[in-house]
C-alpha cells in the first residue's frame, strides 16, 4: 500500500486530535468519552515524530532546549485551564514528557558508544547493551513517574520503543503495543489505532511550519480557556 502521510501531515493529525481531547477535558460535554478515545491517538504520532526530529537533528542540544522552554512557558496556562491554578504540581504537561523522551534518547545513544568502547567481545555487547539500555528507560520513567509528567512511564517506554526498534515496523508494534496494554488504562488502548497511521508515513517532510507546530500547544490551550470563561460569564 502506497505511503501517503509526511511528517507535516502526522504533525496536523496529531495537532487536532490532542485539541479534540483538550475540548473533552475543558467542556466536559456529552461526548466526553468519544472525545477522550479520539485524543488517545495523539501521543504516540507526537512520540514517532520525536525520535525522527531526534535522528535528524543537526543540534540535540538546541532541539532539547526547545521542547524544555515551550513546556516551562505552556505550563502556567496547562495548570491554570485544566486544574484551576497557576501552580498545580499533580500533573505536567506533554512537552515536558517528550523533552525528558528526547533526552532518554541520547543517554541510549551515548550508552551503546561506552560500551563498544570498553567491551569488544560480542557477547558483551549482547549482555550489556541490553541491560544498559533497561537501566537508562526505567529510571528516566521513573523520573517521569515522580514528576508526574503526562504519561509517565509509559510515554518514555513508548518514545524509546519508536527510536530502538525503527528498523522493524513489527517489533514496534509488537513493543508498543504490549507496554500500552500492560501501563495503559482502558482508555489508552484507544492510542494503538494510531499505529496504522504511523505505518503509513512516508519519511518526507511534507510543509514547513515549524514554528506554528511549536506555539500552537500553548496558544490552543489559552484560546480554550479563555472560551469557557466567556461562557460561564
Amino acid at each position: 500500500m502506497k505511503k501517503c502521510l509526511s511528517n507535516f501531515d502526522l504533525k496536523l493529525i496529531a495537532i487536532i486530535t490532542m485539541t479534540i481531547d483538550h475540548i473533552g477535558i475543558v467542556f466536559g460535554t456529552p461526548f466526553y468519552n468519544f472525545l477522550r478515545a479520539v485524543g488517545r491517538l495523539s501521543f504516540p504520532i507526537f512520540a514517532f515524530l520525536l525520535t525522527e526530529g531526534y535522528v535528524h537533528t543537526k543540534s540535540f542540544g538546541k532541539y532539547f532546549l526547545r521542547l524544555l522552554i515551550l513546556a516551562v512557558i505552556s505550563e502556567v496556562i496547562y495548570d491554570y485551564v485544566f486544574y484551576g491554578s497557576f501552580v498545580y504540581l499533580g500533573a505536567n504537561n506533554i512537552f515536558f514528557t517528550l523533552a525528558l523522551g528526547l533526552f532518554t534518547l541520547f543517554l541510549l545513544d551515548k550508552s551503546k558508544s561506552l560500551v563498544k568502547k570498553y567491551f569488544k567481545e560480542r557477547i558483551d555487547l549482547i549482555i550489556i547493551v541490553p541491560i544498559t539500555y533497561l537501566l537508562i528507560i526505567v529510571i528516566l520513567g521513573l523520573v517521569a513517574e515522580f514528576l508526574n509528567f503526562s504519561y509517565g512511564m509509559l510515554g518514555i517506554l513508548v518514545i524509546s520503543f519508536f527510536y530502538l526498534f525503527k528498523d522493524s515496523f513489527l517489533l514496534t508494534v509488537i513493543s508498543v503495543t504490549l507496554s500500552t496494554l500492560i501501563l495503559g488504562d482502558t482508555m489508552q488502548y484507544f492510542s494503538l489505532f494510531s499505529l496504522i497511521l504511523i505505518y503509513f508515513y512516508n519519511k518526507k517532510l511534507g510543509k514547513k511550519s515549524k514554528l506554528f507546530f511549536y506555539l500552537y500547544y500553548p496558544l490552543h490551550i489559552l484560546v480554550l480557556g479563555l472560551i469557557k470563561m466567556f461562557l460561564v460569564m
